[in-house]
């Protein structure tokens, strides 16, 4: 029997029930990152996270898709914060990537 899992993807009902609601491509991908995590800290994780948003963020000519997926980002991890007290530190390393790209460091303007 088919349905729809908990990340919206068609899977069997078994499954789905033996790997907490995900299809076994979203599984798949959880698993990576936990493994990620676990072999490599945090760091990894989060140079992970900014490789990939750097490489799908909208290409629009000013700008503004891609400061407005960033700063709802950034309001996302910011509610983590008070959310998610023990993984404080990750987090703030998430936020300060965010910022990082939608406010890039020019050091000709502090010059």
């Amino acid at each position: 029997m088919r349905l729809k899992a908990r990340c919206g993807h068609l899977t069997s009902k078994s499954y789905a029930e033996a790997h907490h609601g995900l299809c076994r491509r979203c599984h798949s991908s959880f698993a990576f990152l936990v493994e990620l995590e676990e072999k490599n800290g945090e760091d990894a994780l989060v140079q992970y996270w900014y490789q990939m948003i750097v490489e799908n963020l909208p290409e629009d000519v000013n700008g503004h898709e891609r400061k407005c997926l960033l700063n709802h980002l950034i309001d996302f991890y910011q509610r983590k914060l008070d959310e998610v007290p023990s993984k404080a530190r990750y987090i703030q390393k998430m936020i300060y990537m965010l910022n990082s790209i939608r406010d890039p460091f020019d050091a000709s303007k502090h010059a």
